[in-house]
């Protein structure tokens, strides 16, 4: 009814404004410290709080897309139907997520009480013309609605995670239809339909997977440059590695869930290749259309792509060791100022 859609409409408000709130925070930290932080300070303390509201944006889109409500939505019934039950992240990234954001949280809540004494000092020769000043109002809404902007970035590379299960399953279901005699018009529908929906997979989340993958690795490296140029800056700002670590998390497993699709489309490809070369499975089709459609299969049934680029575990490594060695390096230069 009418209350109903004004709830909504109201809550709808009240998670734009927990959203947004954090991302002028560099404007609030010179309110507190008139000239102490340059711009590239400033700059990373923007990019890093743009990430939860870009992320709800693009979730907001997601959700209400006619992508979502025709590819996905068909894909989680057909799972249900399959399996008797709907598609989840595993548990391991449950724990990591329970576990890294509730430390996150607290971590927040305690840099924010060192935050009030700065702002107590800045009370004192800043007197307002409000019984409460609308800093004081910032500095108690921040930590209050933060659950909300971690919760968006969170969502956004579960729901990845998930639409990664929902095609390996599709993948495992065409294979399993190639075990005896079959027609091959039939399976090759069935591999354009795959092919036809990881495709619009692929332009569906090429914004998305940007601000899940491509911001935390640009808050990364800001922090790195922090760290070589600016190390008693990261030291008195010490709670934004921990949130970038946290993000860091939530592109891992965006990162592992796409290069999962790429490994098991390869290993679907070869299984079924090498079904065909024993004879389990055969077609009823004469021989050079089965060699058509291998051609065909070998060919176009790829992994995941983002901007042209291929996800692979070779790729997910190669980061990782990246984002390690980095870390590293940053940490020991962090000890040494220290």
């Amino acid at each position: 009814g009418i209350f109903a859609a004004l709830f909504y409409a109201l809550y709808g408000i009240f998670v734009v404004f927990c959203q947004i709130l954090a991302v002028p925070w560099a404007l609030y930290m010179q309110w507190l410290e008139p000239g102490a932080q340059d711009w590239f300070q400033n700059s990373f303390l923007t990019v890093i709080c743009s990430q939860a509201p870009l992320a709800w944006l693009f979730l907001r889109w997601l959700l209400t897309s006619d992508h979502f409500l025709t590819k996905i939505v068909p894909m989680i019934r057909e799972e249900q139907e399959r399996s008797g039950r709907l598609p989840c992240i595993g548990r391991h990234w449950q724990c990591a997520y329970g576990g890294i954001s509730v430390i996150v949280q607290c971590l927040y809540v305690i840099w924010l009480y060192i935050i009030w004494g700065k702002y107590l000092d800045y009370s004192k020769s800043h007197k307002s013309k409000f019984p409460i000043s609308p800093l004081e109002i910032t500095l108690v809404a921040l930590p209050v609605t933060f659950p909300y902007r971690l919760l968006a970035p969170m969502l956004l590379c579960q729901i990845f995670s998930v639409m990664a299960k929902l095609h390996i399953a599709r993948m495992e279901e065409y294979q399993a239809r190639h075990r005896g005699r079959n027609s091959g018009k039939t399976l090759f529908q069935l591999l354009q339909r795959n092919i036809g929906d990881r495709e619009a997979e692929e332009q569906a989340w090429a914004c998305g997977f940007l601000i899940s993958v491509g911001l935390p690795c640009i808050s990364v490296a800001m922090l790195v440059v922090l760290f070589m140029g600016w190390p008693e800056y990261v030291i008195e700002h010490w709670f934004f590695p921990s949130y970038v670590l946290h993000l860091v998390v939530q592109s891992a497993q965006t990162f592992v869930s796409a290069a999962q699709i790429t490994s098991k489309s390869k290993k679907v490809r070869l299984e079924i290749v090498e079904m065909i070369v024993v004879h389990e499975a055969t077609f009823t089709e004469h021989g050079f259309q089965v060699e058509a459609y291998i051609t065909y299969l070998s060919n176009y049934y790829q992994g995941f792509c983002v901007l042209g680029t291929l996800i692979t575990n070779e790729l997910v490594i190669q980061l990782g060791n990246g984002l390690a060695l980095t870390a590293l390096t940053s940490a020991v230069r962090w000890l040494v100022h220290m």
